[in-house]
């Protein structure tokens, strides 16, 4: 701060120079103009062809101050002298404006002095003359020294305490930031507590509070991956302790049959794991808040992509596995990649529990202006008592000999909530009697999914 309140001192002292000149001429160029009206006005009472007479009383009032005397002279249109002093410089491109007084700074006898300058004057024979006092700077700058003196001292006395006050201000208002940056300094890696903004001074609280936001955005990312570490390191104990009891078994089997028994379930082993870690991968992306890579995604085209991706895998256990467009393109706001995540884990969820041969249909459409997806299967159906249950991590049915993990229905519920859908239990179409699942994941309508995604943007 000190370089810009410097700066403006020194602007400030020429202002003060100018102003102080301006304020110091004022009063003595009023004085010399009534000094020329007083000449003009007792040359217009003589002949100035033959001289001029100041009467006792004229000469007493150009004479002031003995030291610093008013010089006087009367001079014709052609600049020709007449009458007074002859050391006066005539303004050398002095106009003829009748009765406007002329100011102009010149020397004579190496001294500075202040003219004034007047035409339009006549004698009493009706000659036109140019009437020219002058007189010394001395007193001007005198006075100029002293409005200078005066009103600078107060500025060299208050600028040091600006200084000092700014600097004392600044040092206590940035106490509290100090304190804060030793406590950030204190805190441990794995501290992401919001900041403290008790000692914070106000104009810096927006930026602790996009901090704190910022904190728990990391601190929800950093729970996100512990939990994933935690979940894979859990469940993948299991599949990995079967491989090498395999290859154990493998490596003591008397023949060629042992030996290709222990392969098989090497490979089954190995494609469990396989796919709890795909399902564990897709999890953690479900996981994270933002909606990167929103655009308009069209239903009927990611279901049908998405079924034709799961009728090998339905052929290979003897299902049969349909698709059911929308008559109408049906367009939801979301990010396409999740979406397609969500519809494949419907799909094997209906493919894994439904025992052949069987149906598995997946269908597109609207009610009430709200897009929606659904996947039914004949398999043995979801208990009521269980419906909520199945969107826990890791829970499986009773009872089921299915060989999943228990993350799919996660899976979905988890990118369901990042667009703002809600999944539904449905009767099957092919009637209540019937058994099996009808899962819908309704999506918001275009007015919902608006107001949902301001929602979302102001939470985060």
């Amino acid at each position: 701060m000190f370089g810009p309140l410097f700066l403006l001192w020194t602007i400030g002292i020429v202002i003060t120079y100018f102003i102080a000149q301006n304020i110091a001429n004022a009063p003595y160029d009023r004085t010399l103009a009534d000094h020329l009206r007083l000449l003009r006005h007792e040359a217009e009472q003589q002949h100035i062809a033959q001289g001029v007479q100041l009467p006792p009383s004229a000469r007493t009032i150009l004479a002031g101050d003995q030291e610093y005397p008013t010089h006087w002279s009367i001079q014709d249109a052609n600049g020709t002298w007449l009458a007074g002093s002859r050391d006066i410089p005539l303004p050398p491109d002095w106009s003829y404006d009748t009765d406007h007084v002329h100011f102009r700074n010149a020397h004579a006898g190496g001294r500075s002095v202040r003219i004034a300058y007047l035409w339009g004057g006549k004698d009493l024979s009706g000659q036109a003359f140019l009437a020219v006092v002058s007189e010394t700077n001395e007193l001007r700058a005198t006075l100029q020294q002293e409005i200078l003196t005066g009103m600078l001292t107060p500025q060299l006395i208050v600028l040091p305490l600006a200084a000092l006050l700014a600097g004392l201000g600044m040092t206590h208002g940035l106490e509290p930031l100090s304190i804060m940056q030793e406590r950030l300094r204190e805190r441990t890696p794995n501290d992401l507590s919001p900041i403290n903004d008790d000692l914070a001074p106000a104009e810096i609280m927006p930026l602790i509070a996009a901090m704190n936001e910022l904190l728990a955005r990391l601190a929800a990312s950093t729970e996100t991956q512990r939990r994933f570490v935690s979940n894979a390191a859990h469940q993948l104990k299991t599949p990995l302790a079967g491989i090498r009891t395999q290859a154990e078994l493998a490596l003591r089997a008397p023949g060629p049959e042992g030996l290709d028994a222990s392969l098989h379930q090497l490979i089954r082993g190995s494609e469990r794991a396989t796919r709890l870690v795909n399902q564990l991968l897709a999890l953690a992306r479900a996981e994270q808040p933002e909606r990167a890579g929103a655009g308009s995604v069209e239903l009927n085209e990611l279901a049908r992509s998405q079924t034709l991706e799961w009728v090998p895998a339905a052929m290979r256990k003897g299902l049969d596995l349909g698709f059911d467009p929308a008559p109408e393109p049906v367009a939801v706001h979301g990010n396409a990649l999740m979406l397609a995540e969500l519809l494949g884990n419907l799909i094997d969820n209906a493919l894994l529990y439904t025992p052949a041969p069987g149906q598995v249909s997946v269908r597109v459409g609207c009610v009430d202006a709200a897009p929606y997806i659904e996947v039914e299967d004949s398999g043995p159906g979801i208990s009521k008592e269980n419906r909520e249950r199945v969107f826990d991590r890791f829970f499986r049915v009773l009872g089921s000999d299915a060989d999943g993990s228990g993350l799919g229905l996660s899976i979905v519920k988890e990118i369901a909530d990042q667009h703002g859908a809600r999944i539904e239990f449905l009767a099957p179409q092919r009637g209540a009697a019937q058994p099996g699942t009808r899962l819908r994941v309704l999506f918001p309508n275009a007015e919902e999914d608006e107001a949902y995604d301001d929602e979302a943007g102001a939470a985060a």
